[in-house]
């Protein structure tokens, strides 16, 4: 019994110095920072002739996890992308926090002059079955959903997904679950009969970032003359504090301490020891990031992207946090606390929630910034492409990027540019990703596409 005490005191105290380190989604009602007008209409007018992807009337779109951060961030992003013409509908088990969420969405845009959307509540719990959240999305008459409740490690069945086929609508989430997406994936052809379009792992990472990458394999192949030429891939992500993120953001990263990294090696799927220092890199995000040391983690990029693309010799991931202390206790509680308790679902969440004290403190010393970085090489010619994005607020961001992917699924589905089925971000149509990427843009401190 002392035994188990000492352990969990000893998770207790690295929970608070190691809180800081993130992922690409979190949940919290800590005060958000001021959003930015951007305007998706006047992008999509000039950089296109599909006048029919414009919307003719307002369009509800349920966010599932709303009342967390990445969720109320998409939300207000969904806004003002789409200048007004959404509906909102936050889903949850909570009234208060409803009440909680809806208060600081409308505040943030009234410091933003921006107007006030429609936001109401919708209960539902994503533990009920498939068809009893169908009927949850039906009853709130919703045209899509959006999928932020995490953490989704350790859940095995897409019940949202499923229900949204179900209900007849678009859906994307933030899944960072490869397992889950892969189940996702499989539900592709009752997606398919039911004329629904879905993409998983779509938030800035994963998602954006897989569009990154996309990218940069395209302009390599094109100018190799060959889409068949073999790929190598490095991706890099580096976020100050927790990004302004919050506590569950916290415990899906404990989470992941207790799992293999995918990785792609000689064009198989081999999995590695998360965050070793033999696996370690020095990394240059440019701008004020400048040289990270980043270290191996799992990331669903990894896997959507070997089954997305062909020709993938090898691809990796890694990721480094600020202050730079926070790294090196981070190897240290993966190798002293007991994996069983590290993958305890409902202790790192309660450990995480308890550091929301300290998560606030050093957000507030170190910043959000969150930089992402691909390097893919050319197996055949050896150019290289190199595609670095940084952004001031991951939380900011994320919603931004969410708010893009479900957007781009209506307007592309509309437009019939998007056939029914469930997509990786990497398997969209080329106009779509570009457009994605084009709004994820219009908020990036630094933006640099490099080929050589």
């Amino acid at each position: 019994m002392f035994g188990v005490n000492l352990r969990l005191l000893l998770v207790t105290i690295l929970s608070l110095w190691s809180c800081c380190c993130a992922q690409c989604f979190a949940f919290s009602t800590s005060p958000l920072q001021p959003v930015k007008l951007y305007s998706r209409k006047s992008y999509l007018q000039v950089q296109t002739s599909d006048s029919e992807l414009l919307p003719t009337e307002k369009r509800k779109i349920l966010v599932v996890g709303g009342n967390g951060r990445v969720g109320g961030s998409a939300a207000r992003h969904l806004h003002i992308l789409d200048e007004g013409n959404v509906d909102l509908i936050l889903g949850g088990r909570s009234q208060t926090s409803f009440l909680q969420s809806k208060a600081r969405i409308c505040s943030q845009l009234r410091d933003a002059s921006l107007t006030i959307p429609s936001i109401v509540f919708q209960e539902l719990d994503l533990d009920s079955s498939p068809s009893a959240l169908a009927n949850a999305i039906r009853a709130c008459a919703a045209d899509a959903v959006v999928h932020t409740a995490g953490p989704f490690q350790q859940r095995m069945k897409p019940s949202l997904l499923e229900a949204s086929i179900e209900a007849g609508v678009p859906y994307v989430d933030v899944c960072d679950e490869p397992p889950l997406c892969q189940s996702g994936k499989q539900l592709g052809e009752l997606a398919e009969e039911n004329g629904v379009t879905a993409v998983t792992a779509a938030g800035i990472w994963p998602g954006a970032s897989a569009l990154m990458a996309a990218q940069a394999i395209d302009a390599l192949r094109d100018l190799d003359g060959d889409e068949k030429s073999p790929v190598d891939i490095s991706m890099s992500f580096f976020t100050a504090g927790t990004g302004n993120a919050g506590a569950t953001i916290v415990s899906a990263t404990f989470l992941l301490l207790c799992q293999n990294a995918l990785t792609i090696a000689n064009g198989k799927e081999l999995e590695l020891e998360p965050w070793t220092e033999p696996e370690a890199k020095k990394v240059d995000f440019k701008g004020l990031q400048g040289v990270k040391t980043v270290r191996l983690l799992d990331n669903p990029d990894v896997f959507t992207l070997y089954n997305s693309v062909s020709h993938i010799n090898s691809l990796s991931s890694r990721f480094a946090t600020a202050p730079g202390l926070w790294n090196q206790l981070f190897g240290a509680m993966k190798a002293l606390v007991p994996r069983d308790i590290l993958s305890n679902t409902d202790l790192m969440q309660k450990l995480s929630i308890f550091s929301l004290p300290i998560i606030r403190v050093v957000d507030t010393l170190v910043g959000a910034t969150n930089a992402m970085r691909v390097d893919v090489s050319s197996g055949k010619s050896g150019r290289t492409c190199t595609f670095i994005v940084t952004h001031d607020d991951l939380e900011q961001c994320v919603g931004l990027a969410t708010a893009a992917f479900i957007l781009e699924l209506l307007d592309g589905s509309k437009s019939k540019l998007i056939k029914p089925g469930v997509y990786y971000p990497a398997e969209l149509p080329l106009k779509s990703r570009e457009r994605i990427l084009e709004q994820v843009k219009r908020d990036a401190i630094v933006w640099e596409f490099e080929l050589k």
